[in-house]
């Protein structure tokens, strides 16, 4: 994996600077999706317990917001990853 880290950094550094702006969003985007899912762990454990009872018992408005936006923000994520292939190294 460090090896794949160095040969990122390396093409990076190649890019040309009006290529490097979109590279960098795409980074921070990516962060902030991660930051997300982090966020409602913190606030209501864990994915699958929140799902639970957003699907099966009462529940509230912002309980059920909160759950889609996670699942909308893990979704992401995963696409990403598949996208780069990460998951495979």
């Amino acid at each position: 994996m460090t090896r794949i880290k160095e040969k990122v950094i390396e093409e990076i550094e190649l890019l040309p600077e009006d290529i490097l702006g979109p590279v960098l969003d795409f980074v921070e985007y990516l962060e902030s999706q991660r930051g997300k899912a982090e966020e409602f762990k913190t606030k209501h454990g864990s994915f699958e317990k929140l799902e639970g009872k957003v699907t099966s018992a009462e529940h509230t408005w912002e309980e059920e917001k909160d759950f889609f936006e996670w699942e909308a923000a893990l979704t992401e994520v995963e696409k990403i990853k598949r996208i780069l292939k990460l998951d495979e190294a």
